[in-house]
């Protein structure tokens, strides 16, 4: 694999890939981006020159991108909050080890664990061209009760927050049942949106391709840099540690179950690293906050990175995850080389980013430390509107007003984040079922 990277015809595809990690810093490093949206105009740009990037090269670049945001992206989730739901899941226990100056040692055994991960989706690459054809011959008439079961788990899996007591059981019942009835109302309203956005488009037809990035920008990013402009606490000194408490035997655990949260949610659609990763913390029964954290690294990470090496399996064709359906009409055939390139580049891009890592890291403790992050978060939030409408309209605009005020309500009613993901989960499994015309016939939507 070595050698066909570093033949002389490849080596366009190392710099490519080299400039896609470079460049996943800087969208780490900016508030409400996500790699998708970047890379989606990205596209629109280079279908605008025929001959401006190769397949392959946009592959390549591709690579180096999700990989490095995938692994660099974990740095800003910590110290400045999560910008879509699979980091929204990882906050809390990151955010107690912020509050103890051990910021810095929670982001390295989250790169420890998304390097763990890597390798573990190396090795089983070759693995996967003999056993997902047949995997997926045998999932795909039963993909719609598998998302069904999976939205099960996921509202069933809530619990009560309430702490108050009273003398009235109505009372009590009302303490215990009030967060949950946010989170059921957050996954039904976002799942009608879902299906109003899915049946008539607002924004732009060139721009049809991300119609659902308004969305998403509403109902995490925003929420994100409004939470940050309100926030009025402090994060405590950091301490950049120089060693980590981590054995070999909680680190093979975490690995294994955060690669089982990660493989799941890339190989079933519409299911995100949270939701993937909540149901592997709960089937290997992961209490330690290192496993946690080290897990999730894991699991965020063979999500979005694998997702796409799916992508490139030859005759499998199946395409999981936006970066896929962002390359495909770039891509026209592949091959057993293109698939072995891909596992080298992203093997290259694990090592590059995880070196990157440390320094990454150290930076944005620094701006954390030295740059008032409000005014940071505000010119975020001015930005990012101003680039919505610039590709999306007012349509856009308007589908992010009603996705933002559905974002909130977890963020003011300490409800699971993850029930957001209601605006994809629900209009996908009605459809899969049989009963999405019939319930946007009800809608008045068709």
């Amino acid at each position: 694999m070595t050698e066909l990277l570093l033949h002389p015809q490849n080596l366009d595809l190392v710099y490519f890939c080299s400039l896609g990690v470079l460049f996943s810093c800087l969208v780490s490093f900016l508030p409400a981006l996500h790699i998708y949206n970047v890379l989606g105009i990205f596209l629109v740009v280079v279908l605008g020159f025929e001959k401006a990037m190769t397949g392959m090269q946009l592959v390549a670049l591709s690579t180096g991108m999700i990989v490095g945001y995938s692994i660099l992206n974990t740095v800003p989730a910590t110290y400045f909050g999560p910008g879509d739901e699979s980091l929204s899941y990882y906050i809390l226990p990151s955010a107690q080890w912020v509050a103890l100056g051990r910021g810095y040692e929670s982001v390295m055994l989250t790169g420890i664990g998304a390097m763990g991960g890597l390798i573990m989706l190396a090795a089983a690459a070759p693995v996967f061209l003999w056993i997902l054809p047949g995997l997926k011959a045998i999932t795909a008439p039963h993909i719609f009760w598998i998302l069904g079961a999976v939205i099960a788990y996921m509202l069933l899996s809530e619990w009560p927050k309430g702490v108050a007591q009273s003398p009235s059981c109505w009372a009590n019942f009302w303490e215990g049942w009030k967060f949950l009835l946010v989170g059921l109302a957050t996954f039904f309203l976002t799942g009608l949106l879902g299906f109003i956005v899915m049946a008539r488009t607002m924004v732009p037809l060139e721009f049809a391709f991300q119609s659902i990035t308004p969305v998403f920008v509403g109902l995490f990013a925003i929420p994100w840099l409004i939470t940050n402009l309100l926030n009025i606490g402090t994060i405590p000194p950091q301490h950049a540690c120089k060693d980590i408490d981590l054995d070999w035997e909680l680190a093979v655990r975490g690995v294994f179950g955060g690669f089982l949260g990660g493989f799941f949610a890339a190989f079933i659609p519409i299911v995100t690293a949270g939701v993937g990763g909540l149901m592997a913390g709960h089937a290997t029964a992961q209490r330690d906050s290192r496993l946690f954290v080290l897990s999730f690294g894991t699991c965020k990470t063979v999500y979005y990175v694998g997702s796409f090496l799916l992508f490139f399996i030859p005759g499998l064709s199946l395409t999981r995850g936006g970066l896929a359906w962002i390359v495909t009409p770039m891509i026209a055939t592949l091959t057993l080389k293109d698939y072995a390139v891909f596992v080298g580049l992203m093997l290259y891009a694990t090592g590059l980013s995880f070196l990157l890592l440390g320094p990454f890291t150290r930076a944005c403790i620094w701006l954390v430390e030295t740059i008032n992050y409000h005014l940071v978060s505000l010119v975020a939030l001015i930005g990012t509107i101003l680039l919505l409408y610039t590709y999306t309209g007012w349509g856009g605009l308007a589908i992010t007003a009603v996705a933002t005020g559905l974002g909130l309500l977890p963020v003011l009613f300490q409800a699971r984040r993850m029930n957001l993901m209601g605006v994809l989960l629900l209009p996908v499994t009605v459809n899969m079922a049989g009963y999405g015309n019939d319930v946007l016939r009800l809608l008045g939507l068709l």
